[in-house]
């Protein structure tokens, strides 16, 4: 057993993680899943600003590839409530769904400050039935959420039964292809209170598509246990810890936890896809990419000067990139119709 392995049996063994699904294991201790870094829902759209493009063109995705204009739109897993509070000004309703209480509660909290009235937001434990009637939306909208559910197929098939007969889903999710090579294990250090952090460790098994992770939750701060390694938090590494370390900090360590999740490749996902019944899935090239592209090759002079202007620009040509077919084999976004 290498090194790291020798990691992952030492918390194994010693701490004896209790099993979780995503919600208990992260979701329902954030007050933001986003670092109140989004704009709209928390911040005012700043057209000089690359990263809001990006967003704006993931949020035209969304609608042009779902084809959910004025209709009816589930959103599964909306985290801060993106994007269905950005959605929620074009369609007639959005209802969002997930397994954490916690962002159940951000998210209908968001909503009402941002006075969106056809936004609800819905608790659904993890893994159970949606709790709607078979084909009661025009479009679902998922964002790297599927994936943290304890069974993504069946989840699919649960998708599939709510749409109604030619609506589709617009998928996002995070393939394991990126970290072959250097990133099969990785560690995130989140500060979760003002003398409190969580260290998460990621075992990521690429060829297997599964993710297992262990989280530590410790009774000091993340500037803290930084320190113990002569790091600060931003620099602290997977290389860095040992079970010596380890072992080291256990008189810090005030819980464990475990969570393993599956995350289908691009290839899987489209069988997958039809395997839950979908006539037909359609990988594309993405809007946010797209956006991002523009406001790299626009001078700031001939960038728009609002938002409805952005939006005029980046409407149509976002409708022809989500309808450019990308090969599966490099994850896309994927559209599946009904």
């Amino acid at each position: 057993m290498g090194v790291r392995g020798v990691i992952f049996d030492w918390i194994e063994t010693e701490l004896h993680p209790m099993e979780c699904t995503s919600d208990g294991f992260i979701y329902d201790d954030m007050d933001s899943q986003s670092g109140r870094a989004l704009p709209i829902i928390y911040r005012p759209f700043d057209l000089g600003e690359r990263s809001h493009w990006r967003d704006r063109g993931a949020v035209w995705d969304y609608l042009l590839a779902g084809r959910c204009e004025r209709g009816r739109v589930l959103h599964f897993g909306p985290g801060d409530g993106w994007p269905s509070l950005v959605v929620a000004p074009f369609v007639s309703e959005v209802a969002g769904v997930d397994a954490s209480r916690r962002r159940v509660e951000v998210c209908t909290q968001n909503a009402a400050r941002l006075g969106m009235h056809n936004a609800k937001f819905v608790h659904v434990p993890p893994g159970s039935p949606l709790p709607f009637g078979d084909d009661s939306f025009d479009a679902v909208l998922a964002a790297s959420s599927v994936e943290q559910t304890p069974d993504p197929r069946s989840t699919l098939r649960e998708i599939h039964r709510v749409l109604k007969p030619g609506g589709r889903l617009r998928i996002t999710y995070e393939s394991l292809t990126p970290y072959r090579g250097d990133g099969e294990h990785g560690i995130w250090l989140w500060e979760a209170g003002r003398r409190s952090c969580r260290l998460i460790l990621f075992d990521r098994d690429i060829d297997g598509e599964q993710v297992v992770q262990y989280s530590l939750d410790f009774a000091i701060s993340d500037q803290e246990l930084a320190g113990r390694f002569r790091k600060a938090p931003s620099e602290l590494t997977f290389a860095d810890l040992s079970v010596e370390r380890l072992e080291g900090l256990r008189d810090a360590i005030v819980g464990a936890r475990v969570l393993t999740t599956t995350h289908p490749s691009g290839r899987t996902l489209a069988h997958w896809l039809l395997d839950a019944g979908f006539v037909e899935v359609l990988p594309s090239h993405d809007g946010a990419a797209c956006a991002a592209a523009l406001y790299d090759l626009l001078p700031s002079a001939r960038r728009p000067r609002s938002l409805v202007e952005l939006d005029e620009y980046l409407r149509p040509v976002v409708a022809a990139v989500v309808q450019m077919k990308a090969p599966t084999d490099i994850d896309p976004m994927i559209t599946a119709l009904k």
